[in-house]
């Protein structure tokens, strides 16, 4: 609920909460520095303002304005100020009347007035004389035009929600359809490899905004999972009511966030017994199939359920209920990995002498131990390693040409079900709202087919739980004075399992294996193959519980609002995190990496005890704002907020810092530069490993003024400093360090025996974890941190700015445009969210002297492998035009449109790297990595909308077949994501394996290639492969980061709906849903890696056209 209601019927009043609340709430005021504030927040409310005058346009102050809701006769009423001005800050979304009483005028009644969550709705009266008993009745809907609140949103109301034909039904995927949000999930390796994650999380940049920028709110509470700062699943959408999508100036109340807050609201019962069942039905019978496939998908998939709201007592108590539920099973056909050919498996490479566009320079191989080459790339079987001899019996032989395997994937079987439970009650000054929402996912083993280990899981096997839970208080103290109070809970349980059918010990390498998870197979050949691509097996346990408190208080011209914030974070979690052995061939030692996959010569070999935290921290925000009606027409809006940043503690310490020369006193064998946090944390290391630090203030200022009388036409705009606490990822990340469970990289050795070619004592068993030792433990050589924190890491500051005009035509149709920048600094990333890590122990190139077996000697800090710090030093800038247009629903037509022209550029690292480390991709600075963002789609046109066709007038069997039809869609059109091409050689030998390669041509121009070309040669050879060689010895490639972009991506999904009449109460509906009804084909990015068998190369597309039947029952 929002921050500030008005006044509830006079009932009884339900007891009062503790007094530790408003305690609280003064608390928060004084910490958060009182004085300036943007829009007042609507969490899960509406504001609904305006004047009352005369017809000779003179105020008329004292008028009694009051404001019902129309389904549930909940009700506020106010006066008139001395200015004529009405407020009533703190609205349930819904349909309402307004009414206007005033002695010696008509009164004034308003029917059709529907308010949307977050909506600032601004609705101006003129009394004409006469008698209280006379009424003036008039049927309208608020002004579109915002002329009186300076954030940027955009509202899907219920009709669309319900409509609009949602894939899976998802309904966070309407956050694409507001200007400046971009999917990113795919690029993004969170969502898609980390372990316990449900289904439908998603990254969504917006304006520019981090991956995982985007605050999620369901019903007012925090709504996120904080493992990976992404969406929750929301409930299906028969549930939801509206969906609320702030981009810009958002109110100082509102935090956690550097792109956007959504806010969702559901569905409450009425004073009427409303309902609906619903069954929706897939079958690859009547599917398209993929570009790669020889045959669609088969997937099979049911959604069903319904829902039921109504009166426990009329006009003051409700309750609402939903079930969905889903089975879904398929597998995923048409793909395409890269395979040794026959001739390969026994020694015979000469096929790499061959010039063709995936290798454009013949590849002469050596033996990657003495640097000889192998006459006429014949390679002896004694040369041959049986590690990788063990794992190509598992793999088949190419179907295509060269290398080229396209195959089905494995079954994936899912089962989930969901369940919501609400109840509102309107009792004295108070409107109560309580939820609970319970989700269960499960996807079993399936082990993959013995003659092609590629066709795992295409979906990872867990079984999982959500519970969340809020409670929702609305009391209205007096008519200027409001306090909203929002209690939420959220528990995230599970486990993630393996589905390998052996280990890698198994396959005859030299290494340990855990035994508290089942192991997982991680061999990667970059660019052509992946074995085992999953996360850890483990458990996935975390939560939260916050509380808020907004008090409101109005004063003349003012609205004042204070409060703060308080969240506690929970993260018990254990896992088996590279503690299979990850190995990993990227840097073609031997010239190419499935030779090297063949000889067992590792590029990178990894192995770690795992991971094992217990994480408990609180973030607390406090926020104070004011709006201030200066004049009729011009509303100024000043706050501040402040967000400390306090990091999460482990219940165990099993922290550290990487500090050169500093010396443990916790732990005395450590390594000089390894010292260690917790309850006993040595000098120099703080308790969780970062520094607290309390500086995170966000100054926001706004201004909306209202050009033209009729209020038909206002500019709009803000300025203000935003900032989010690191995802729960960073804090699992950096458990992994000795003794507690030690993390071990070594470069350049041998699949079968990796320790003992690179010369040190294997740590293994000794040191899996969960392991806490005492002082005299002993460490392992060539330690490495795949992330560890840099004590001094700050949280990501973004400051938004924005300019917007809107101008409505008519009632019903509303044009927009607007400008929209931000500055980012402190950014930072996990490597699974954004390539932000800064490799701090790159090797040092030494003309004439470096090689791919001295790269430890040659690092910075010998005594340690690889050091990837979460680091705040990353910088962007964003800037978009962004055009929309909107038409309300009339004569069955309502539609939103929109363009973004955008430029969004970081010095992030780049996608896709071949180690993937994703850090920073030069040692000489980051500055090497300025350029677009792998995000930053420029053009993107979007189109959705819902249009019922006019009956025409027929009577009986004809009136029911030709009218009730309906047209609802959803198109988008954007540019390709941008690439960076790799060198796939370690020429920098930095030991850092982001190498780019070299530009021949030119100008980058010349390589880009014709859209127009038929399918076959697009996928063939992307750009001119030609124009692209090795990076010079000692350097890191001039070849500029995201220099060249995909495929653009277009895609319309539509809905044709049948409304048919059973009775007066009961309607039947018919759904034929269309996803990509054109059969568009959206092809993947190309293969960006010199060396790799399908350079250039695409090899694969998103989905083709699917069909889905449904029929929904309502009442």
């Amino acid at each position: 609920m929002s921050h500030n209601d008005c006044i509830s019927n006079p009932q009884r009043q339900i007891p009062k909460w503790p007094a530790f609340r408003v305690a609280f709430v003064f608390l928060s005021l004084f910490a958060g520095l009182p004085g300036m504030t943007t829009a007042l927040a609507q969490y899960t409310t509406a504001r609904l303002s305006g004047i009352v005058a005369d017809r000779t346009n003179a105020a008329v102050p004292g008028a009694t304005v009051t404001v019902s809701q129309v389904t549930t006769g909940y009700s506020q009423t106010a006066k008139t100020s001395a200015t004529g001005e009405y407020s009533f800050p703190s609205l349930p979304v819904g349909s309402y009347q307004l009414t206007v009483e005033m002695t010696g005028f008509n009164e004034y009644v308003q029917k059709g007035i529907v308010l949307e969550v977050g909506q600032a709705a601004n609705q101006n009266v003129t009394l004409s004389v006469g008698g209280v008993s006379q009424q003036v009745t008039v049927e309208a809907n608020a002004s579109l035009v915002t002329t009186d609140d300076p954030a940027v949103g955009q509202v899907i109301e219920q009709r669309s929600i319900q409509g609009l034909p949602l894939n899976g039904r998802e309904a966070q995927q309407l956050v694409f359809l507001v200007p400046g949000a971009v999917d990113v999930t795919s690029l993004n390796c969170g969502v898609g490899c980390e372990g316990g994650v449900l289904p439908g999380e998603q990254y969504a940049k917006v304006n520019g905004g981090g991956a995982n920028g985007v605050y999620y709110l369901l019903d007012g509470v925090d709504y996120n999972d904080l493992y990976l700062n992404t969406n929750l699943p929301f409930p299906s959408p028969d549930a939801l009511e509206e969906f609320n999508v702030q981009t810009g100036n958002m109110s100082a109340t509102y935090g956690n966030a550097t792109g956007g807050v959504v806010n969702a609201v559901s569905k409450s019962g009425t004073d009427s017994i409303h309902g609906s069942a619903f069954e929706y039905l897939r079958n690859y019978a009547m599917d398209a199939k993929n570009y790669f496939a020889t045959s669609p998908n088969p997937l099979k998939q049911n959604q069903f359920g319904g829902t039921i709201g109504g009166p426990i007592l009329k006009r003051r108590l409700f309750y609402f209920g939903s079930y969905q539920g889903t089975r879904q099973n398929t597998a995923i056909n048409g793909l395409v990995a890269f395979v040794p050919t026959a001739a390969e498996r026994t020694g015979d490479f000469s096929d790499l002498l061959v010039v063709s566009p995936s290798n454009p320079t013949p590849i002469q191989l050596v033996n990657p131990n003495t640097g000889a080459s192998y006459n006429n790339n014949q390679v002896p079987l004694s040369d041959l390693d049986p590690t990788a001899g063990y794992l190509l019996q598992h793999l088949p032989l190419p179907n295509g040409p060269g290398r080229q395997l396209t195959y089905n994937g494995a079954p994936s079987i899912q089962k989930t079900d969901e369940y919501l439970a609400k109840v509102d009650y309107n009792i004295g000054k108070h409107h109560l709202s309580v939820h609970y929402f319970q989700l269960n996912y499960n996807i079993p083993v399936i082990l993959p087919p013995a003659d092609n280990i590629l066709a795992s899981n295409t979906e990872f096997p867990q079984s999982l739980g959500l519970k969340n839970i809020s409670v929702v208080d609305i009391y209205t103290i007096s008519p200027t004075i409001l306090l909203n109070s929002y209690f939420g809970y959220t528990s995230q349980t599970g486990q993630t399992l393996s589905p390998a059918p052996f280990t890698i010990q198994d396959a005859g390498s030299l290494i340990a294996q855990p035994t508290n998870f089942k192991p997982t197979l991680n061999v990667g050949v970059a660019g052509n193959f992946t074995i085992g691509e999953q996360p850890a097996s483990g458990t996935w346990d975390r939560g939260d519980q916050s509380l808020r408190e907004v008090a409101t208080y109005i004063k003349g011209a003012h609205q004042i609002q204070f409060g703060g914030e308080i969240m506690r974070v929970t993260a018990p979690m254990g896992n088996s995190y590279q503690a299979d052995g990850v190995f990993t061939f990227s840097n073609s030692l031997t010239g190419d990496n499935v030779a090297d996959f063949e000889l067992g010569a590792v590029s990178s070999f990894t192995q770690a005890g795992g991971l094992y935290l217990n994480f408990t921290g609180f973030n607390w925000s406090a926020f104070v704002q004011d709006n201030w009606k200066a004049t009729p027409r011009l509303t100024l809006s000043a706050g501040l907020r402040w967000d400390p940043f306090i990091p999460y503690k482990d219940s165990q310490g099993r922290v550290g810092c990487f500090v050169p020369g500093a010396q443990s006193l916790r732990y005395p064998n450590a390594p000089a530069g390894l010292i260690f946090g917790g309850s006993n944390h040595d000098p120099g290391c703080p308790s969780s490993s970062i520094y607290s630090t309390f500086s995170e203030f966000g100054p926001r200022l706004g201004f909306a003024y209202q050009l033209t009388s009729d209020g038909k036409t206002s500019v709009r705009g803000g300025a203000g400093y935003y900032y989010q606490p690191p995802n729960l990822v960073a804090f699992e990340d950096v458990v992994g360090i000795p003794p507690f469970a030690p993390i071990v990289n070594l470069s350049a050795v041998n699949f079968t025996d990796p320790y003992g070619s690179g010369g040190i004592a294997n740590p293994f068993p000794a040191q899996f974890g969960p392991n806490t030792p005492g002082a005299a433990a002993t460490f392992p050589q060539d330690i490495s941190f795949t992330q560890i924190f840099d004590r001094h890491f700050r949280p990501p500051q973004i400051l938004m700015w924005n300019m917007t005009l809107e101008h409505g035509f008519g009632a019903n149709w509303l044009v927009r445009a607007a400008y929209l920048g931000n500055k980012g600094t402190h950014l930072g990333g996990t490597g699974d969210q954004e390539a932000g890590l800064l490799a701090v122990n790159p090797a040092v190139y030494i003309p004439g002297q470096s090689t791919e077996d001295n790269t430890q000697q040659r690092r910075i800090y010998p005594s340690f492998g690889f050091v990837d710090s979460i680091n705040s030093g990353v910088i962007s800038n964003y800037n978009s035009l962004q055009l929309s247009l909107e038409k309300r629903l009339t004569h069955g037509l309502s539609f939103l449109t929109n363009f973004t022209w955008s430029r969004s550029l970081n010095n992030f690292g780049p996608y896709g790297q071949p180690g993937a480390l994703n850090t920073n991709s030069c040692s000489c600075g980051r500055y090497f990595d300025y350029g677009p963002d792998g995000g930053d789609v420029n053009k993107v046109f979007r189109i959705s909308g819902v249009y019922a066709f006019p009956n025409a007038r027929f009577k009986g069997v004809l009136d029911k077949v030709v009218n009730g039809w309906n047209l609802t869609a959803i198109m988008n059109w954007q540019t390709g994501f941008p690439f960076t091409v790799f060198s796939d050689f370690d020429n920098s030998f930095s030991g850092m394996g982001a190498d780019r390669a070299d530009l021949t041509a030119p100008s980058i121009k010349n390589v880009v290639l014709s859209n127009g070309r038929s399918h076959a040669n697009l996928v063939n050879e992307w750009f001119n492969t030609s124009d692209f060689a090795p990076n010079q010895v000692g350097t890191f490639g001039n070849t500029g980061k995201n220099a060249l972009r995909g495929p653009r991506f277009a895609n319309t999904d539509l809905a044709l709906l049948k409304d048919a009449k059973i009775n007066e109460r009961v309607g039947l509906e018919f759904r034929a849903e269309f996803y990509n009804v054109f059969n568009n084909v959206n092809f993947g990015a190309p293969d960006a890696g010199l060396t790799d068998s399908g350079f250039g190369q695409i090899t694969s597309a998103f989905d083709p056209r699917i069909l889905q039947m449904a029929l929904r029952l309502s009442f």
